[in-house]
């Protein structure tokens, strides 16, 4: 289950608020200004699973800010390729 909702909708309202040329670092600040909420819930999701993991254990999810760069890379990816 996706961590954020609706992540392609929202994907595609910050792609179309940047301008052309934009780096994942200035999506990502713009995807903050817009859904902090859905930032704060990737934040919290990832303490709770280090609070969760046993020491010398790692845990699967990246960093949120990691996570959300990984969704604009999806996006990205499947638009690419359905555009082919």
């Amino acid at each position: 289950m996706s961590v954020i909702i609706n992540v392609d909708k929202k994907v595609e309202d910050i792609i179309s608020m940047l301008s052309e040329g934009y780096t994942e670092d200035d999506f990502l600040k713009k995807f903050r200004e817009v859904y902090p909420k859905d930032y704060d819930k990737c934040m919290k999701r990832f303490l709770d699973e280090e609070r969760h993991t046993k020491p010398d254990k790692t845990h699967l999810m990246r960093d949120p800010d990691h996570h959300i760069k990984c969704a604009l890379r999806s996006y990205l990816s499947r638009k690419l390729s359905t555009k082919q």
